[in-house]
């Protein structure tokens, strides 16, 4: 039963219409995106999303949209007393604070599929790795010297407990990716970057690592009607794109996107 028909007897038809039809999970906890028409309701509703899902032992509502240099969100705790949990993806154990952290597990198959592209040997750089979802699969199915960097703290610290969790080995340095020529001194076979919404701009000094043939993973967020201009862009700056597909929508006409490039040899 959806959470509308659980909703049916218990709210007006036009606030029933505003009820969204998904919601995230992450470990135990679920996120409920509301309009603030429906926030004199909202306790009404957790109760009903728990109700349908033994598993989910924490309500949060997202009051605002990711914001700063850490990509977090403020919530307001509906159900629960926590917004830290273990969420499991992959083969693999994550210990995430929402509240903390940016983490999503919409990128789930994403994170399976470069695991799954990666060649034992190579060298690999994760910007923006959070608490290791993208590191962590690849450093437990291949022979890797994998770097995670990462400028939230407390995110550099939950992968360090993630990294012991799951028996891996792999380094992760605490610092911003606006300063990667100069913490960098070698070159790598693949980046992977789950890049900030509308910082594209950290595309070309990642580039500037990339070994020859190398291959970048590049997500980014744009409207449907900017995807074939943003390919021409590419292009024209010296990018072969191999690969690129939609990962889910974001916001109205809104996706995060992926493209899997190369540069260009003349």
């Amino acid at each position: 039963m959806s959470l509308r028909e659980l909703l049916k007897d218990k709210l007006q038809e036009e606030k029933l219409l505003l009820v969204p039809k998904r919601f995230e999970v992450i470990g135990d906890i679920a996120i409920l995106n509301l309009p603030p028409s429906l926030y004199d309701e909202k306790h009404l509703i957790a109760q009903a999303l728990a109700s349908r899902n033994k598993n989910v032992k924490v309500v949060l509502l997202k009051k605002n949209k990711l914001a700063g240099e850490k990509r977090t969100a403020e919530f307001e705790i509906l159900i629960g007393d926590r917004t830290a949990t273990i969420h499991k993806e992959n083969g693999c154990l994550f210990n995430v604070d929402i509240a903390r952290t940016y983490f999503t597990g919409k990128l789930y198959f994403e994170r399976s599929r470069i695991a799954d592209k990666v060649k034992d040997g190579e060298d690999i750089l994760i910007l923006f790795c959070g608490v290791g979802p993208f590191l962590i699969p690849v450093a437990k199915k291949k022979e890797v010297n994998i770097i995670g960097l990462d400028k939230n703290p407390f995110a550099c610290a939950l992968f360090r407990k993630n990294a012991e969790l799951n028996h891996i080995d792999a380094d992760i340095i605490l610092g911003d990716a606006n300063s990667i020529c100069n913490i960098f001194r070698k070159s790598f076979d693949r980046i992977v970057m789950p890049t900030p919404y509308g910082q594209d701009h950290f595309l070309d000094s990642a580039g500037s690592l990339l070994k020859p043939q190398g291959m970048i993973h590049f997500y980014t967020f744009k409207k449907d009607f900017e995807i074939a201009h943003f390919k021409k862009l590419l292009e024209e700056k010296g990018w072969q794109i191999d690969y690129y597909r939609k990962c889910g929508d974001v916001a109205p006409r809104v996706g995060r996107y992926v493209y899997d490039m190369r540069i260009h040899e003349a």
